[in-house]
């Protein structure tokens, strides 16, 4: 009998993108077959795709057009062009496959390499990817999923409705009624949808990590903070921590992980080291594979959780820079939004929680922590000990599988996913 065969349809690489990686590893191990389809678009980034793939037995089939290919340059050329054309005609109809084509650069190439992988189960993730999956799903007889790893309308960080906004609106509206099969990576996630859309199934899959083995459990000296992200940029709470570091008078050091968003913003966030006195306190670190991010934190001390109510999704989501720093061991200084009080209220001993866009609060949290030893290490004991009893993947994978094999065989008889919470 064959294997049942699951298609990944996303439009990031999987080197930046855990939450796809830690479903097809998954779902591989459970005996499926499993390809992603996605696009290549950036060298770097297609470097740790293949580092990862070289321990992987599962597929991963690529759109490329990377500008700085001498042989894809001609593609990317063509590509942006035709998504511009689209982009145009979008503000006048999101009708007739505009809004597709509009949103995603090579969807018709993506929805063509979706096709061709003839699965079973179509799982897209990010909203651009919708109607590729829907569309593949459609041609081959499939069923097919959505994945939410963030509320997309609600991304937006100014206080006007946007044209992006609205042709992801269109695609949501359009596409999320067909599928099958939805989870979202935070209640507060799975609760938007449900409000905007009336999606009725609503099964949340946390971004949790694989458990590894602990290390040591210490505090250095000076206590080091830390703060990941694939990018270093504005509205990421980063001037209100610098700013709120200024007031801390005890030693400490704080380490940020990622790529900056440009070189105006490197600038800008130097120059605020500098008024600020910090030069000789922050550190700042290139990106690593997304298999290297537990181990990696388990160098540092406190992680650092800081999201604010810039938009919809920021106030709702539950990132998974909180689970890594639980798997790391670290305690956490987080920001009261939302998701994060609701994440937080399950494992709160191992936590310090202070008000969102508060420079005072923040600064006093981080001098709690300095000063208070004992405490600190009580709270990172608290974090791995939520990680490895439940905020794992090892457990939220339980539930993926099941909720998955309940959608593509419903006369199956599982327990019910609210079971396993």
């Amino acid at each position: 009998m064959r294997m049942k065969k699951i298609c990944i349809v996303t439009t990031r690489h999987i080197s930046y993108n855990p939450r796809v990686l830690k479903e097809a590893d998954t779902f591989f191990s459970k005996g499926y077959q499993v390809s992603v389809v996605t696009i290549n678009n950036h060298s770097h980034q297609h470097h740790f795709d293949e580092e990862l793939m070289k321990t992987r037995s599962w597929q991963l089939q690529t759109v490329n057009f990377r500008k700085e290919q001498k042989s894809e340059k001609l593609i990317w050329f063509y590509l942006s062009f035709k998504q511009k054309i689209f982009s145009l005609l979008s503000k006048i109809s999101f009708r007739f496959g505009i809004a597709e084509r509009a949103a995603l650069k090579g969807f018709d190439e993506l929805t063509s390499l979706a096709q061709k992988e003839n699965a079973d189960f179509y799982l897209a993730h990010h909203a651009e990817a919708l109607a590729v999956g829907y569309k593949a799903a459609m041609a081959t007889n499939a069923k097919f999923g959505f994945d939410a790893e963030d509320f997309h309308t609600g991304m937006n960080e100014s206080q006007t409705s946007s044209h992006e906004e609205k042709l992801i609106t269109f695609l949501e509206n359009r596409y999320l009624p067909r599928c099958n099969y939805f989870t979202a990576a935070s209640k507060g996630i799975g609760e938007a949808y449900i409000e905007k859309y009336g999606i009725k199934q609503n099964n949340v899959v946390l971004n949790v990590f694989p458990i590894e083995k602990a290390a040591a459990m210490r505090t250095n000296t000076p206590i080091r903070f830390y703060w990941y992200s694939q990018v270093i940029g504005p509205n990421r709470s980063l001037e209100t921590l610098l700013q709120a570091a200024g007031l801390v008078k005890e030693d400490f050091e704080i380490h940020l992980r990622g790529s900056f968003h440009n070189n105006e913003y490197e600038v800008f966030l130097l120059k605020l080291l500098d008024e600020l006195n910090l030069n000789h306190k922050v550190f700042f670190h290139k990106p690593i594979l997304a298999e290297n991010i537990i181990s990696d934190a388990t160098k540092y001390d406190i992680g650092l959780a800081l999201e604010s109510d810039i938009s919809t999704n920021r106030n709702i989501c539950v990132t998974n820079k909180i689970f890594s720093y639980l798997m790391s061991g670290l305690a956490i200084i987080g920001t009261d939004t939302y998701g994060q009080k609701d994440i937080f209220s399950h494992f709160s001993d191992a936590v310090l929680m202070c008000r969102k866009n508060d420079i005072q609060d923040l600064g006093r949290a981080m001098s709690y922590f300095i000063t208070h030893r004992e405490k600190l290490l009580q709270a990172k004991l608290a974090a791995r000990k939520a990680a490895e009893g439940r905020y794992n993947w090892e457990f939220e994978s339980e539930k993926l599988i099941l909720s998955f094999e309940k959608t593509l065989n419903p006369k199956l008889k599982h327990e019910s996913v609210s079971d396993r919470n």
